[in-house]
């Protein structure tokens, strides 16, 4: 009978499984690298960093967060330079997580009584009959 082994275990004894593993410390310290020249709170809105053929590629959650990564770019190749990480340039890009597959159930919005009477004394003084129907009509919602 064959003993099962933990999976750990062949991480240790497969050499693309410890080639990938190595691999991937090796993202982890470039990563912790580069947050540690980052600002906060900017550091923590990068959220990876690849090095490929001189090009440093760095993952934002945001378009907000990659156009401050993108203006803080300059600095930081100069910064990583002068740690012994000779990067040419660098890219941003923005992280797209797994969109919702429905979105979530919308509130429904009441008007209370109060408000109501308050739009439809309102609705009265307006002289625009548009705006006075509009209004008039917006203020029957809350009157049910």
């Amino acid at each position: 009978m064959i003993k099962p082994r933990p999976a750990s275990s062949f991480l240790h004894t497969a050499a693309v499984l410890r080639e990938l593993q190595a691999h991937l410390h090796d993202q982890e310290r470039l990563l912790m690298l580069v947050r540690s020249l980052l600002p906060q709170p900017l550091d923590l809105h990068c959220l990876s960093a690849q090095r490929r053929e001189g090009r440093l590629i760095l993952h934002a959650g945001s378009s907000a967060w990659a156009s401050r990564l993108r203006y803080f770019s300059r600095d930081l190749r100069i910064k990583l330079r002068d740690k012994g990480v000779p990067v040419q340039k660098i890219e941003v890009r923005v992280l797209i997580g797994n969109p919702r597959k429905t979105p979530p159930p919308r509130r429904a919005r009441t008007l209370s009584s109060d408000n109501a009477e308050l739009i439809g004394a309102v609705a009265e003084g307006i002289g625009d009959p548009d705006l006075r129907a509009a209004l008039q009509r917006l203020s029957r919602h809350g009157r049910t």
